[in-house]
């Protein structure tokens, strides 16, 4: 831990508004990047007719974990070193008019996790050698039908990501083998279709898709003002059929299939120096032969003082998910927000989902150089029904129900700082502590958290 404090300590220093590392970047980093962007830059073959590039990523992340389980008496504490590395290749066929009516990529992954626990060495932060992505994209030559298509293993990211993701945070991200049209008759409007299975990670076979989950999707996104077109207007509808008859239902130990019907909007925007969104969903279907009832929204506020000395801003945040007050009515009513990215969205420290819960947040930020952004976030976390568990980031559950204890779960504090180093390279440093709240005192171990991080992404 000291050793880690010294290293933010120094990189503080270093990329500080006070340093010169602050000011122009020296000429060996634009060197840097001419070096990069000329040793990947594209090339061209078939007469021009095809396009090729090789490109990828490298990642490495420390992260010390003290306290996750809140017990400080039993030993789950690891310091480990994460390390990702993917290269890509993307060829294009070009038309005469300089078009790419169609588009072939495949990407290439490996993750490591040097970790003393065998917890943090499972597939949600190993995946020896893999395929990460490989499809085809495919544009219609028509002008007049602007209609494409991608099939194959490819990310799928929506809005904000709060239901559907690409979680990059973790060190194996997700995919999805997904056949996906789009339609984008302008640059006001794109509707996204699409069919899906996401893809498992094995730590050291080939990843592979469940044949029996099932996920839709149709998402609208839209700019209706013409004069605001940083105003986004989105529906959309997501249909997870799971028919491996692994879901849970209300009756102790009955089982069935999953038929989950997701629907909702988006609404996100600026004005002046106001920045604001709001999102809702609601959920319908069965579980088990249980009927799902459920919902969720989110709400948030900010202002930028773009006239002030490094330009801070505050906002604030609403999160609430449904939980289930009665588990024994045959109506489930905790939402599920399928397959969202979480990290940044309810605390750094990856304790909170968006199931059962209240969120109340509110945090800062400054930006002391065009390169580095600071920003502190709190937040508060109440269940929203006692009576259903405490979900954690992943989805599962953290702490089991207990109609007697409290609904508060805790607090959280994150701070977390970014500085771009060179058009490439980037640098993150964070640090995050969980106070734990009188649900914790009341159904077991209450100790606090804490989460500190330092983490370089190499793109190329």
């Amino acid at each position: 831990m000291k050793s880690i404090v010294k290293v933010l300590l120094i990189t503080s220093v270093v990329l500080g508004p006070g340093s010169s590392w602050a000011g122009q970047q020296p000429g060996v980093l634009n060197g840097f990047d001419r070096k990069v962007d000329q040793t990947f830059r594209p090339h061209f073959f078939g007469d021009g007719r095809f396009k090729m590039k090789i490109g990828g990523q490298s990642r490495y992340r420390y992260e010390c974990r003290d306290d996750f389980n809140l017990n400080s008496t039993t030993y789950e504490d690891d310091s480990m070193h994460l390390l990702r590395n993917r290269l890509n290749l993307d060829v294009s066929y070009l038309s005469p008019e300089g078009a790419a009516p169609a588009r072939f990529f495949a990407e290439g992954q490996e993750a490591h996790s040097f970790a003393k626990s065998d917890v943090n060495q499972t597939n949600g932060f190993v995946n020896e050698l893999d395929l990460r992505q490989f499809y085809a994209e495919l544009k219609s030559p028509v002008e007049e039908l602007p209609l494409s298509a991608k099939i194959g293993r490819q990310v799928l990211s929506y809005g904000d990501e709060r239901l559907v993701g690409g979680f990059e945070w973790s060190n194996v991200a997700r995919v999805f083998d997904a056949l996906k049209w789009v339609y984008a008759p302008n640059p006001q409007v794109q509707l996204d279709v699409f069919a899906s299975r996401v893809v498992r990670v094995d730590t050291d076979q080939r990843d592979q898709t469940p044949h029996a989950d099932n996920f839709y999707g149709i998402y609208l996104s839209t700019k209706p003002f013409r004069k605001q077109m940083d105003q986004i207007l989105d529906s959309f509808l997501f249909i997870r059929h799971n028919r491996d008859r692994s879901a849970a239902g209300e009756r102790a130990g009955f089982r069935g299939e999953l038929k989950e019907y997701t629907f909702g909007n988006r609404f996100k925007g600026k004005k002046w120096s106001w920045d604001y969104g709001t999102e809702y969903a609601v959920q319908l279907g069965s579980r088990a032969h249980d009927t799902i009832a459920a919902w969720a929204f989110h709400q948030e506020l900010g202002h930028t003082f773009s006239k002030a000395f490094w330009t801070p801003r505050i906002y604030g945040e609403y999160n609430h998910a449904s939980g289930d007050r009665n588990p024994t009515n045959g109506t489930f009513s905790t939402f599920d927000n399928l397959f969202p990215t979480n990290h940044n969205k309810y605390g750094y420290i990856d304790f909170i989902s968006l199931k059962n819960v209240n969120d109340f947040m509110v945090g800062t930020s400054l930006k002391p150089h065009a390169r580095l952004q600071c920003s502190a976030d709190f937040h508060w976390f109440v269940l929203d029904a006692k009576e259903s568990a405490w979900f954690n980031a992943g989805g599962g559950v953290f702490r089991a129900a207990n109609p007697a204890a409290s609904p508060h779960l805790g607090s959280e504090l994150d701070l977390l700082a970014t500085y771009q180093l060179t058009a490439h390279l980037g640098l993150m440093a964070g640090y995050s502590r969980f106070f734990a709240g009188p649900f914790a005192k009341d159904t077991g171990a209450h100790d606090d958290a804490n989460f500190l991080y330092f983490q370089t992404v190499f793109n190329f």
